[in-house]
């Protein structure tokens, strides 16, 4: 079952062995040099030569002499670190000692032999290594004070036990003599009880330890002997064989107890442990959280990056921490093979009883109290780094839903005593400005974070099932962690999410400040202008707005900041700002461009208008008429300079607003400024040049005169022959031909007389006598009425080419009426102009007759387009008249013509008459059944009332 800690307080840890040093930083250099380190060792009374491993096969025992190696007395719970597990010792710089052991030397680690603490090194002078011990070698970022009582504790330990062997040996080589046997009385009682055997044993241990007790009496005695007396003692040999009870002395009785007891009972238990501790000792230190960076970060970053750093770490605790525990426990009791440690342990009763299984709780219980430890700092840290100390925030009221933001932009309430944790960048939205991140997302996703950790560190595995693979255990089986509930754990989360909500309302706030430049931000420029132009600003208008804008923007420059700090937020405003700044110089540059092309359409104008009085006074005259137009123009041509230049001022007026916003006009614009000044100058003094022009002009075109005087004559005598000889025609059967002629001639005619009245302009320009035109006016009046009989004639004969040709239904009855009537009157009216010509009269007298022929066919027409003929009545009409084919109203007249139907009259007025009747008969009975269908109607609506309004029961 997973195993819980019922502890609701942090535990304090347990009290690490003064043997033992924490190295945060292999790096760090914790002695100067050789010369510092032996100060502190002769401090300790170690000296150089005390290191010199003796020649054992020279040693005397009655010396003083050492005879022991002193690195087999080496204590490795002075250790700094594992050389298996850590491999910060590879070809790090150290301090060692060589034979004949006088000096420390620089020397490079190259290598270590873990089963005898072995260590490889050559020194930097030198090409070769050596392999030394690991009490003559001493690296530079260990404790040297430690490394000294490391020394000192191997020396006192080698003068222990040299002392012990000298005492055994000088006990062991006396000669006693017998005097030290057993009484006589005492041996009789023995070999009574017991055997031979038992009595010689008996006697061996009695001897040796009354011979013990005399030389330990006599050593005490005599100070000058360098043999003391060990304050415990032991049996000599192990190969006696006597029991318990008669062989053990009381201390090895009770230290065979505290064996039993204690799970220290073997050094390699200690070892394990301390290995274990260490590998706890790192999970202590492990970062679970990110807890620092050297800017502000995004949110979205910030968890992506805490998310990396805790499965690393996770990954770590839930394999490499199990799987280093197991290894080193594993390594360690391996060496000690069958007993209390075995762990090849198969039976759970054997394990149960096993101290096997309470050194393994310890480990647990150990292994717990790391991962409590480290997730207690761990969130602390969290926590501490997150909520960075704004009191300001922490002041706020949470209730306080309608807080504002009441100070300037620049300047931030909320300045926390510890650097922004996140980072966030303030746009402008469609409706409200709003943050790269949501706030509102802040409080449950550092939460989760949190949560999220805590959880995952309730499934890290036991190191029983890894370390004891003989037996079975359950698959869910994992070390006891921090709860989500832990007081502490709760208390920590309500003062982040109290930190983080409290924090989003002046961080809205802030941003709902933005909202008055919401519509600066999203403001269209070309928008903006088309509304100042629709306006129609005069420029001292338009040059208040620019004005205003440049303003606006100054004033954005100052009260808008680059960033603001909000507590644990840094807030980026620069792009905002930034876009705003912009939009103010957009419009600006906009209404001085829109000011600059206004100005540049008056400029135009006005040279348009310069122009236009250059192109008329230069026009090439055409004739005397043209040239006094040119200079009736002329003279007013100085007041029109005069209006121009004095538009110009006013334009040169608003062209001062541009420079006084230090606007540079483009080159175009700039040259045509100028081409407008100059122009006054330019047109008065094409005055001049024009007036000479006009002089020779006037020469030329008198000259012209005379030549189209003549012309003229000539003219008017040739078209009156013509006429002459023209008015003898008079074949009808050439109507059209003749009613093209007559056009012409008249237009001829028309001609000529308005030429000759502009002659005679002319000739009154050119102060000459008019030219008659008398003849003229004569010859149109005697040429009127023959026009007339010939274009009256031939238009009738088109009108009623249209009138048969045309299908009937298209025939406008009226227009056909009305157009005979004309043609008859026309005629009429030209009978008596004809009187003295018979051939002409004989020609009016039968175009009237052929418009008296044709009136029968309109009584036809209007009975053929009676609106209720039908394809029945057709065919009767076909049928009694003869006609073989369809009739109907879309065929034209001209077909009924050749049918005869102007012979029968009285058959077309019969069926006439009773396709009337019988339209009247059928739009009698459509009454009838109208008036039938609307009494029924009336009728099932009554019905359907009296059966709404009747009463069931």
């Amino acid at each position: 079952m997973r195993r819980k800690s019922s502890r609701s307080s942090p535990k304090p840890e347990a009290p690490k062995c003064n043997k033992y040093q924490f190295i945060s930083n292999y790096t760090a250099q914790r002695v100067a040099g050789a010369n510092e380190l032996e100060a502190i060792l002769q401090e300790k009374g170690i000296y150089n030569s005390s290191l010199c491993t003796p020649n054992v096969e020279k040693t005397d025992l009655n010396s003083s002499d050492h005879f022991l190696s002193l690195e087999i007395f080496d204590d490795w719970e002075y250790d700094t670190f594992d050389p298996v597990a850590l491999n910060v010792w590879k070809n790090v710089e150290a301090l060692a000692i060589f034979p004949p052991f006088t000096d420390w030397h620089h020397v490079s680690v190259l290598s270590h032999e873990p089963s005898s603490n072995s260590w490889e090194v050559k020194r930097k002078d030198t090409s070769s290594s050596h392999r030394i011990p690991r009490l003559q070698l001493y690296f530079l970022f260990e404790d040297p004070y430690k490394f000294a009582d490391r020394i000192a504790a191997a020396e006192k330990a080698r003068k222990t036990a040299e002392n012990a062997i000298r005492f055994r040996f000088l006990c062991k080589h006396l000669s006693s003599g017998g005097c030290f046997a057993p009484g006589r009385t005492l041996e009789q009682s023995i070999r009574r009880r017991t055997s031979e055997e038992v009595y010689a044993i008996f006697k061996n241990l009695y001897e040796s330890y009354h011979i013990a007790l005399a030389v330990g009496k006599h050593l005490t005695q005599d100070s000058s002997v360098a043999i003391k007396q060990p304050t415990i003692r032991s049996m000599d040999s192990a190969k006696h064989t006597a029991s318990p009870e008669v062989a053990r002395s009381p201390i090895a009785y009770l230290l065979d107890c505290f064996r039993r007891k204690t799970l220290l009972c073997d050094r390699n238990v200690f070892h394990a442990l301390r290995f274990v501790n260490q590998e706890c000792e790192m999970v202590r230190k492990l970062p679970l959280f990110i807890v620092a960076n050297e800017k502000p970060i995004p949110l979205e970053e910030y968890a992506k990056q805490n998310l990396a750093q805790t499965s690393k770490t996770m990954k770590y605790l839930q394999n490499s921490w199990i799987e280093r525990s197991t290894m080193h426990l594993h390594r360690m009791l391996a060496r000690i093979g069958d007993g209390n440690f075995n762990i090849g342990v198969s039976r759970w009763k054997i394990y149960s009883v096993m101290k096997l299984k309470r050194l393994v709780e310890q480990v647990l219980y150990r292994m717990q109290d790391a991962l409590r430890d480290l997730l207690l700092t761990s969130t602390t840290a969290y926590v501490h780094y997150l909520v960075n100390d704004c009191s300001a925030i922490l002041a706020i009221e949470q209730e306080d839903s309608c807080y504002s933001w009441d100070g300037n932009l620049i300047d931030s309430p909320f300045e926390p005593k510890r650097p922004a944790v996140f980072y966030l960048t303030l746009e402008m939205g469609q409706e409200t400005p709003y943050y790269s991140t949501d706030p509102d997302t802040f409080p449950d996703t550092l939460r989760c974070l949190m949560d999220d950790v805590l959880t995952e560190c309730h499934f890290i595995h036991t190191i029983e099932p890894t370390l004891m693979q003989s037996l079975i255990f359950a698959g869910n089986l994992f070390l006891s962690s921090v709860g989500l509930l832990d007081p502490l754990i709760v208390q920590r989360r309500e003062a982040l999410l109290e930190y983080y909500r409290k924090s989003l309302l002046p961080l809205k706030a802030y941003a709902a400040r933005y909202t008055a430049y919401r519509e600066l931000f999203f403001t269209n420029v070309k928008e903006f202008i088309e509304q100042i132009k629709s306006a129609d600003k005069s420029s001292s208008e338009i040059k208040e707005d620019i004005a205003l804008q440049i303003r606006m923007r100054e004033n954005l420059e100052h009260t808008v900041p680059l960033y603001i700090v909000i507590g644990p937020y840094w807030i980026n405003v620069a792009p905002l700002r930034e876009a705003l700044i912009r939009k103010r110089l957009e419009l600006t540059a906009a209404l001085l461009k829109m000011l600059t092309e206004k100005l540049r359409l008056k400029t135009a104008d006005v040279i348009g208008c310069y122009n236009t009085i250059n192109e008329r006074m230069c026009e090439k005259p055409v004739s005397i008429e043209h040239i006094y137009d040119i200079r009736a123009y002329m003279e007013d041509v100085p007041e029109l300079v005069s209006r121009l230049e004095d538009r110009m001022r006013s334009i040169l007026y608003e062209y001062e607003i541009l420079d006084g916003f230090l606007h540079n006009l483009p080159d175009a614009d700039f040259q045509q400024k100028w081409n407008a000044l100059a122009y006054p100058r330019l047109v008065l003094k094409q005055m001049v040049s024009v007036k000479e022009f006009h002089e020779t002009e006037v020469d030329r075109f008198r000259k012209q005169q005379f030549a189209d005087e003549a012309a003229f004559t000539a003219s008017i005598e040739d078209i009156n022959a013509y006429i002459s000889k023209f008015t003898t025609l008079y074949d009808v059967s050439k109507v059209s031909e003749m009613s093209v002629e007559v056009r012409r001639l008249w237009k001829t005619l028309q001609e000529l007389i308005d030429q000759g009245h502009v002659m005679n302009r002319r000739q009154e320009l050119f102060e000459m006598a008019p030219i008659s035109l008398n003849n003229l006016f004569e010859l149109r009046t005697a040429f009127k009425a023959y026009r007339e009989l010939w274009t009256v004639a031939a238009d009738y004969l088109k009108l009623e080419e249209t009138w048969i040709g045309n299908p009937l239904a298209s025939v406008d009855l009226e227009g056909v009426r009305r157009g005979l009537q004309q043609t008859h009157d026309s005629l009429k009216d030209l009978l008596p102009l004809f009187r003295e010509q018979p051939q002409l009269l004989a020609v009016v007298e039968h175009f009237i007759l052929v418009v008296e022929s044709f009136r029968p066919n309109l009584d036809i027409m209007e009975r053929l387009k009676c609106p209720y003929l039908e394809a029945i009545h057709w065919g009767q009409l076909a049928k009694e008249i003869g006609v073989k084919g369809k009739l109907s109203v879309d065929v034209g007249f001209d077909v009924f013509l050749e049918h005869g139907f102007r012979d029968h009259l009285e058959t077309v007025r019969r069926v006439v008459v009773r396709a009337e009747q019988q339209r009247l008969e059928q739009e009698a009975r459509w009454a009838k059944e109208e008036r039938i269908r609307q009494i029924e109607e009336d009728y099932r609506r009554a019905r359907a009332e009296r059966r709404q309004k009747r009463t069931e029961i």
